[in-house]
């Protein structure tokens, strides 16, 4: 599953299509339509507050029943910082009722995944996460994670590497650039050509 960056209607785009949502997002019209759907938390702009992301998620409630998760704030490239973070997040984000994904930045290699996340979502520098990727995303696995979700994926070429690594959705900023008509026909491209591939842990065959 892709999930666009917009709070734009999708039409009938394909159901392998979905939504990252976040604070700063103002729409939610897709969320009321009924799509599969994520919220990421702003770290990686720079922009996280904590009670702009606590309004957050008290305004996703009643889209509760179709969230993938909810990535608990993280620290750009400081994966020991990240961890530090998540049991106070994880607590909270779980207490409105949402999946939490654990972000992985650069250094998790070297430190275990916390056992109580539902989702790894793969963040950090590009090199990194190609390096360490799959020894992460089969550590998820061994703990019960629900899926594996990659971030910043803007082409063709990543939505196959996700694919290829058995990860079970991926977001980007794509339709950003191109507009939401194009951008959408682009994206249900790279999905559809990779739908029939099995997730790792199920999710591209749930849908």
């Amino acid at each position: 599953m892709y999930l666009v960056a917009t709070g734009s209607r999708l039409g009938a785009a394909s159901p392998h299509v979905g939504v990252m949502v976040g604070p700063r997002v103002r729409g939610l019209a897709p969320l009321a339509d009924g799509r599969w759907w994520a919220s990421d938390n702003d770290g990686f702009t720079g922009h996280f507050q904590a009670a702009a992301f606590l309004a957050h998620l008290e305004r996703l409630g009643p889209f509760a029943a179709r969230c993938l998760f909810v990535a608990a704030p993280d620290v750009v490239g400081d994966a020991a910082a990240t961890l530090a973070l998540f049991p106070r997040w994880r607590s909270v984000i779980e207490a409105h009722d949402f999946p939490v994904a654990v972000v992985a930045q650069d250094g998790q290699e070297a430190l275990a995944l916390p056992e109580s996340a539902n989702w790894l979502f793969l963040a950090g520098s590009d090199a990194w996460r190609g390096r360490h990727g799959p020894a992460l995303i089969a550590q998820a696995g061994a703990l019960g994670y629900w899926g594996v979700h990659v971030g910043r994926v803007n082409s063709a070429r990543r939505v196959q590497a996700c694919v290829a690594l058995g990860a079970d959705s991926c977001d980007g900023t794509y339709l950003r650039f191109t507009g939401v008509e194009r951008g959408l026909r682009d994206v249900q491209g790279w999905v559809e050509a990779g739908a029939g591939q099995p997730g790792l842990f199920g999710l591209a065959r749930a849908m």
